[in-house]
């Protein structure tokens, strides 16, 4: 049986976005990002209490899911959410939460 439940996005897609949340600290990332409508990498980097290279990956992760977008400054780099990405994961999410069969127990089945 074949159930609907994304919109615009394949299968591939909407996997791929998923993976790029299920870590906290790329969460955390989204989070800071979402606050202002830049952020230099300096700035990722001294937020989270974790070493460069690890927050470089999580960056990477975020960026190769279409999440995040960076631009170079000079030798550093800036970054900011990709809201059209964003909106249309939420959308995805959104229509697979509405659409689903609930549960009637009473425990969460």
């Amino acid at each position: 049986m074949s159930v609907t439940y994304r919109t615009d996005l394949s299968a591939e897609e909407f996997a791929a976005l998923a993976k790029a949340f299920a870590h906290p600290a790329r969460v955390r990332i989204v989070e800071l990002l979402a606050r202002q409508t830049e952020c230099r990498g300096h700035d990722v980097f001294t937020e989270l209490p974790l070493a460069q290279s690890t927050v470089s990956e999580h960056l990477r992760v975020l960026r190769e899911a279409g999440v995040v977008c960076s631009s170079p400054v000079g030798t550093a780099a800036t970054y900011c959410l990709n809201r059209a990405t964003l909106d249309r994961f939420a959308v995805a999410v959104g229509h697979l939460t509405g659409t689903f069969a609930a549960c009637d127990a009473g425990d969460g089945c």
